[in-house]
């Protein structure tokens, strides 16, 4: 009975002391100080810190960062050690706090004298945030940023390229493509056909590749009026006539009977070709942008796939410029460029599976070139001169003077072509609307009546279109250099 009771008044005991409140503590924070300046060095600098009036003591956040000396009760040396932020508390004699807040970067006055002494003239900041350095400023050549970048990697591993390049950015293209062709053609070609009076004996001659068996007219129709069926001539008509050395002369042929029983087909051909192309693209990009240009089409080619499918493979034609600028120092403009000039030729077409695929004839340049604003350059030519000659004979009679010519087959062709493509760059800016050239349809007198188009033949004609209205015509619109007046 007495455990129980013993029990029992410890159990109320310790009830009694867990219901009785904590106590509360009294110390408190009644404020923070904070940084109330700020330093920022480059490591290995010292800075001498002169005060308003004698400390009591000091203390370094980081002593990795920065090191702090008591010269003078009012002179502090201040030194930075390495890249980083720490905190400087002073504390006067009446324990008055003030907190400086310090940013050490890395040294960069060797770079700075390096960027000085290689690139002279240009304006350039080198900077720091840790181990970051940044590079600031503006220059004269789209190069210089890149190679300052490379130096710059020379004395930390994080670079920050902030460097913007003046003047004007934009260069202007165009190209030139000047082609004449001339082509001469000249043949001589005779075929013979004899048939005796009897009809007994047939004979003749005739040139390479001609059918002795191949006559102008046949027997379902007899296409020279009197000389009969093919071969099948009644006695006292003339012989049939051979067909032309060449189906691209001119053919003069005659057939007599008895008296001269012959006939005789001379091919003759004398021709006289020019072709000129003159192409004149021009394209606008900014400096160090790709720019591409093509006016023509694409030509659809038929490829073979697997199991007997065709896959169509488009190729481009016309007029094709491409080209990459960069401006450096000045007005002096790289040119990293290709430009095409093509064409559709049907006699360089082949024939794949019943399907005739045109060829292509194209001029093609592709090159690098450095000039300056408004120069020109001549950046590729061509002067070709071709000749051909074939002379066909029977052998010995060929030969013989005047005569010969009826045994021997003659064809003479020459190809000259002459090609040049001339560049010109610009350094292009905008103008205002009201300056701008006008278009090539605004004047274009395209609208005929019913006389001009129906009885003359004319598709001009018609009053002369409205001029451009551009908001420059209008009072306050744009105009000037920025585009716009007051």
């Amino acid at each position: 009975m007495r455990r129980w009771a013993a029990a029992l008044l410890l159990l109320v005991a310790t009830s009694a002391i867990a219901a009785t409140p904590a106590a509360v503590p009294t110390l408190r924070i009644d404020r923070s100080v904070g940084a109330a300046a700020e330093l920022a060095l480059e490591s290995g600098q010292n800075r001498l810190l002169v005060l308003s009036e004698e400390i009591g003591r000091v203390a370094v956040a980081d002593p990795s960062v920065a090191d702090l000396k008591v010269v003078t009760p009012t002179q502090l040396l201040l030194t930075a050690r390495s890249a980083g932020t720490t905190d400087l508390t002073l504390w006067n004699r009446n324990n008055d706090p003030l907190v400086i807040s310090l940013q050490v970067t890395k040294s960069l006055e060797a770079l700075r004298r390096q960027v000085k002494e290689l690139f002279p003239g240009e304006s350039i900041a080198v900077t720091g945030a840790g181990e970051l350095v940044i590079l600031s400023g503006e220059v004269s050549d789209v190069r210089v940023p890149e190679r300052v970048v490379e130096v710059a990697r020379l004395h930390a591993r994080q670079v920050a390229n902030l460097i913007k390049v003046a003047g004007n950015q934009q260069v202007q293209l165009e190209v030139r493509f000047a082609e004449v062709s001339r082509s001469g053609v000249r043949q001589i070609g005779v075929n013979l056909f004899h048939k005796s009076t009897n009809g007994e004996v047939i004979a003749g001659m005739t040139g390479r590749g001609i059918n002795p068996g191949d006559f102008l007219n046949t027997s379902q129709n007899p296409s020279i009026p009197g000389t009969g069926p093919r071969g099948l001539a009644a006695p006292g008509m003339p012989p049939d006539v051979n067909v032309p050395q060449f189906n691209t002369g001119f053919s003069l042929f005659v057939s007599s009977f008895p008296e001269f029983p012959f006939s005789a087909m001379l091919s003759l051909l004398e021709s006289n070709g020019l072709a000129k192309v003159l192409a004149e693209p021009t394209l606008v990009t900014l400096s160090g942008q790709q720019a591409k240009f093509l006016a023509g089409g694409e030509l659809p080619i038929p490829l073979g796939g697997s199991f007997g499918q065709i896959s169509v493979e488009w190729k481009k034609f016309g007029i094709l410029l491409e080209f990459t600028p960069t401006v450096i120092a000045g007005d002096t403009i790289h040119l990293d460029m290709a430009a095409e000039v093509s064409e559709i030729d049907q006699s360089l077409g082949v024939t794949i599976g019943g399907t005739t695929v045109p060829g292509l004839s194209t001029r093609h340049s592709e090159t690098t070139i450095r000039l300056g604003d408004g120069q020109s350059f001549a950046i590729a030519g061509l002067l070709s001169d071709k000749v051909r000659s074939n002379v066909e004979q029977v052998p010995g009679l060929g030969s013989l003077p005047i005569i010969g010519a009826l045994f021997r087959s003659s064809q003479y062709r020459r190809d000259e072509t002459e090609l040049l493509v001339v560049v010109t760059a610009r350094l292009a800016k905008p103008v205002a609307p009201h300056q701008l050239p006008p278009l090539p349809s605004e004047r274009e007198l395209n609208n005929p009546n019913d006389l001009e188009f129906f009885l003359l033949g004319s598709d001009g004609g018609g009053t002369p279109g409205t001029p451009r209205v551009t908001p420059a015509t209008i009072e306050g619109g744009p105009s000037g250099a920025r585009g716009f007046s007051r």
